[in-house]
């Protein structure tokens, strides 16, 4: 079993080119703030990309992310999380 990435995936990954189901598959922080973006290509929520909060003592820096459909409900999610946008 080979677990070691294949060169050509992660290079379209980070260029933002690979399309599953319609979705552009991109780090989240490619994504712009106000942006909507889900977790999984088939996924039904949405969440909306917030503020950057930077480093702060041992905590490691995150973006804060909003539900959509909640605004009360925010996840924190770190900078090279994979995120799937609507490909446009």
């Amino acid at each position: 079993m080979n677990t070691k990435p294949l060169p050509n995936l992660l290079l379209h990954i980070y260029e933002g080119n690979l399309l599953e189901n319609g979705m552009k598959v991109i780090e989240l922080k490619k994504v712009k703030e106000g942006e909507y973006f889900k977790r999984k290509s088939d996924a039904k929520k949405e969440y909306i990309r917030g503020h950057y909060n930077r480093r702060i003592n041992l905590k490691a820096p995150t973006f804060t992310c909003t539900d959509s459909e909640d605004i009360g409900r925010c996840i924190e999610l770190k900078p090279s999380t994979i995120v799937y946008v609507e490909a446009y």
